[in-house]
């Protein structure tokens, strides 16, 4: 059937400047059964987010029933008898929207994000599983098969995960949140069906459930809607006013925790503190960010890792709790580092802060920082529903302005304070974590690209027929005995799929002084300019020659230039503040800036002079030369990244793509500045140049900003743009096994490649492979694969899959995490849902699906410049015309399914592949398989 295509615009009221919270737009109500909704109207997209939450989580859970809450969590997606098994991930999927749950120590909660004329269908999910979920019996012994292989892949099997448990048992001595959210096995184990169904029943009801909605409606209309769904839902039991018991801490608390996962020691430092509400809060976030903050200029990183060198990283911090919990501070060591000194200098920090008054200029710089994100953090509408909701289920939504306005507040002597107050060591949780000296060492070197899979479900923002006049021929039905199908009531209709606007007609181009060729896009609802752009290299021949190469010289990029030092680019860019970066790929240079309109001019001279005017100073090479033999050596150590890396080396054999990521030890130690001064002169040049800019200017103003440095540069290319090797066709079955006898679990993951060169960016067939992804693996809740190995037969969590397209050439990679004892079972069920779509095909319905799927999801992409910015660097750097999205929708159109079963055969040759498989298995597992 041929999908007719209603275009959207783009930018419709694209964004109105939401700098902090307007007050007057909240609308609130609480229903006379208790459930309490919170409306917010956003008109910067044809979208509505629902975010539903609980008042309850892992802390309210009895003696025994640890876990019980994410239980229900899984058990509601299970449905009622109209939502049955499978259906409401299914109809929210095929209705273009997207959705997920989960549980934390202090709240359950269920969203969904929805085109604005199918807000019904999440509305009447919620309203159902509100108070009619079934928990069948048979059901929930499924569900908690696949917990338990959740617990395992996030705890059993994780060193972290491990570790994260054990400290909260020390720390949370006589409150739950020592508790894991995800039970501890042995309660999963004993936990009935009518255990679980008895605390739903008891919890998840309106009473006790805050309902906001964010987006682009009308809030007398939406709230019409609310009482429809959920206005006759009875109330659940009056809930007693639980005050849960922290009783004060007295003396410093240690544990030492080994695992052969860690690859260094770290030290944790944990300090009891009092929640965001309260008083002292302000300035103990303060005090965080300028001590541990994530940031190159926090005290701690400047310290440990850049003056002394005795760490790797540094970070910390002071979250979102009901009740206390803690202010967090965490340093991991290089190689030769001694804990002891490591944690007398973090005291030597702490107590810095506790009697010396911070400076005028450091203080201001973290309030900069913090007015920054406010400012440009708020342009999505799912986002500010998520805020509105989080904010009130903690402290109330009218502390979303006043946190930003208190940490204004923040004065010197508030720091030390509060660092006097809660910084002492009876107050101390310190965690020491070193690798488990029985590892046994290997010499494999660690190879080829990111390890990483995207799972995300998808978006989508398509038009719909209207949900009301089904409903109410629905009721009309009820008064005869008879019901419509939800899938009735909620089917999509192929005939309209939405679109956005075309985005071509948006670009604009010019060139600069010295011939560089900028395309750009002018947007005034927003005060912030974005800069893209790329040199386009061919084959780093060094990076052949000496892995790492090309990695030690960006590394050193932003180190300091001609002339600024490293510590006042560092500076300028956190005080003022905006982002600058440069990086470099198998064959591309990158840079990217974003600034608020105002410091434009700051943040474009900065990422100029990184990109071409590096200084390579000869203090700075000696402290990144240690931390990249570190991270190479690390990567041989690692078995789980061993067992992929030796599937991607296999897919890659004699491609530039399997040299060692990471890049080899030899390579850093032997490296000087000559080197990376030739190495930046032959390649870092404005030929082959390309500039995208996105934001609040006109032609004139942008063109002379960007002459101003892109412009002036002028420098010859030594690049003789190497071609790439070409990759071969995976010919036969291979499989690596790397036995971790310690391991909980055992990853799979499994590579396809049957094509010459690879699955390249221009291949015709990636919108017929797109859908039958989606169809087959793409999504663990609606997928073949999903449905049959993870609902039907519990021997997963989740299934991943990463079509990994790339201008040189790619493949395809399927991933799951399973027990030892179904690793077998897993492989074969995963053949045999790839065979059956090569036999069978697939059906007319789920072409339909997938296709409105893809094509709905398009209009997300779009919702802001910034995100048309992105979309137009990706097609000028892929060489691709600048309509190519445009003509997206068209191309999904045209797949048939013949062409889904077509690739099927061609790409997914189940006798030639190469899976990898590391966990708790012997080698020779899989002969004869």
């Amino acid at each position: 059937m041929k999908l007719k295509i209603k275009t959207l615009l783009v930018f419709a009221l694209l964004f109105n400047g939401l700098l902090a919270l307007n007050t007057e737009k909240i609308y609130e109500e609480t229903l006379d059964n208790g459930l309490h909704v919170i409306a917010y109207e956003m008109h910067t997209a044809p979208m509505i987010y629902s975010h539903l939450t609980y008042n309850v989580g892992a802390k309210y859970e009895n003696y025994g029933q640890t876990g019980i809450s994410h239980i229900v969590e899984h058990m509601m997606f299970k449905g009622t008898e109209r939502f049955n098994k499978g259906k409401i991930s299914k109809l929210i999927s095929a209705n273009g929207g997207i959705f997920n749950a989960f549980t934390s120590s202090d709240v359950t909660v269920y969203y969904e994000f929805m085109p604005k004329n199918k807000i019904d269908l999440a509305f009447d999910i919620e309203s159902e599983r509100m108070h009619k979920c079934l928990f069948d019996p048979q059901e929930y012994e499924s569900e908690i098969k696949v917990i338990k292989e959740e617990r395992k892949m996030r705890t059993e099997n994780s060193a972290q995960g491990q570790m994260r448990e054990e400290m909260n048992t020390v720390i949370f001595k006589s409150h739950p949140y020592g508790n894991p959210v995800i039970g501890w096995m042995h309660d999963i184990d004993r936990i009935t069906r009518d255990q679980a169904y008895s605390y739903y029943k008891k919890y998840y009801t309106p009473n006790n459930a805050t309902l906001v909605l964010c987006g682009d409606f009308d809030t007398p209309e939406i709230m019409k809607k609310v009482k429809s769904y959920f206005g006759k839902i009875p109330q659940g039991p009056k809930l007693e006013k639980i005050d849960f018991l922290r009783v004060e801490s007295f003396g410093k608390k240690v544990l030492e925790f080994r695992h052969s996962e860690i690859m260094s020691e770290s030290v944790n430092m944990q300090f009891n503190v009092p929640t965001r509400s309260h008083d002292d809060a302000p300035a103990l976030y303060v005090a965080s960010r300028i001590l541990a903050g994530r940031s190159a200029t926090s005290r701690l990183n400047k310290r440990l890792v850049e003056k002394e060198r005795l760490c790797k990283s540094t970070g910390g911090g002071y979250g979102f709790s009901k009740d206390p919990r803690t202010f967090s501070m965490v340093a991991s060591l290089t190689p030769k580092a001694d804990l002891k000194v490591v944690e007398k200098i973090i005291w030597e920090e702490i107590d810095s802060l506790k009697y010396h008054p911070v400076e005028d200029y450091d203080l201001q710089k973290i309030k900069n920082s913090i007015n920054f994100n406010e400012i440009t953090g708020d342009q999505y509408i799912s986002k500010v529903g998520e805020k509105i909701g989080t904010y009130e289920n903690y402290f109330g939504w009218e502390f979303i302005n006043e946190w930003p306005r208190k940490i204004q507040e923040v004065s010197k002597q508030d720091i030390m304070d509060v660092m006097q107050k809660y910084m002492v060591e009876k107050n101390l949780f310190v965690c020491y974590s070193y690798p488990d000296t029985n590892l046994k060492q290997t010499s494999q070197m660690a190879t080829a690209a990111p390890d990483s899979i995207t799972n995300a479900e998808d978006v989508s923002e398509p038009d719909f027929a209207d949900p009301q006049k089904k409903r109410l021929f629905s009721k009309i039905l009820k008064l005869f005995g008879k019901t419509i199908p939800v899938e009735e009531l909620y089917a999509v209709n192929p005939e309209e799929v939405s679109v956005p606007e075309p985005i071509a007609p948006l670009v604009k181009e010019m060139k600069l002084k010295n011939g560089t060729p900028v395309y750009f896009i002018e947007n005034h609802d927003f005060p912030t300019v974005y800069v893209m752009g790329s040199i386009n290299t061919g084959r780093i021949q060094e990076d052949t020659e000496k892995p790492g190469f090309s990695n030690f010289v960006s590394s050193m990029l932003s180190r300091g230039t001609a002339t600024k030092t490293y510590e006042e680019l560092l500076e300028e860019r956190s005080y003022v503040p905006y982002s600058s970066q440069v990086s470099q790929s198998w064959h591309g240079i990158t840079f990217i800036g974003y600034s608020l309109k105002k410091d434009a001019d700051a943040m474009m001279q900065s990422l100029f002079e990184i990109l071409a005017k590096p200084g390579f100073p000869e203090s700075e090479i000696e402290k990144i030369r240690p931390r990249l033999i570190n991270a190479a050596e690390e990567y041989s150590r690692k078995k789980e990244m061993e067992a992929f890396y030796k599937m991607f080396t296999g897919v890659f054999e004699g491609h530039q793509y399997a040299l060692p990521h990471a890049g080899e030890p030899e390579t850093y130690r032997s490296m000087n500045r000559q080197d990376m001064l030739d190495f930046h002169a032959k390649y870092y040049t404005p030929q082959n140049m390309e500039i995208v800019v996105v934001g609040d200017f006109d032609r004139e103003w942008i063109e002379n900003k960007l002459n101003l440095n892109f412009g002036s540069w002028k420098k010859e290319s030594g690049d003789k743009n190497l071609g790439f090797n070409t990759v071969k066709p995976i010919a036969g079955r291979k499989i690596h096994v790397v036995p971790i006898p310690e391991g909980k679990q055992c990853r799979v993951d499994m590579a396809f490649n049957p094509v010459a060169g690879g699955i390249k960016i221009d291949n015709p067939d990636i919108p017929a492979l797109e859908i039958l992804e989606y169809i087959l693996c793409g999504s663990t809740l609606t997928s073949r694969m999903g449905v049959e190995l993870r609902d039907n037969r519990g021997l997963c969590y989740g299934i991943q899959s990463n079509l990994w397209v790339r201008s040189k050439g790619g493949y395809w990679n399927i991933r799951t995490n399973t027990d030892a004892e179904n690793v077998k079972e897993m492989v074969t069920g995963m053949l045999e849902q790839i065979q059956g779509v090569q036999k069978n095909g697939i059906t007319r319905e789920e072409l339909d699906k997938a296709k409105f799927r893809k094509i709905s999801l398009l209009a997300l992409n779009v919702r802001t410049s910034d995100d048309i910015g992105g979309l137009v660097y990706e097609m000028v750097r892929n060489d691709q015309p600048l309509d190519f999205f445009d003509q997206s929708a068209a191309r999904y159109q045209a797949v048939t399914l013949e062409d889904v079963k077509r690739v099927a055969n061609k790409y997914l040759d189940t006798e030639n592949y190469i899976m990898s498989v590391s966990g708790n298995i012997p080698e020779d597992f899989f002969e004869g398989f």
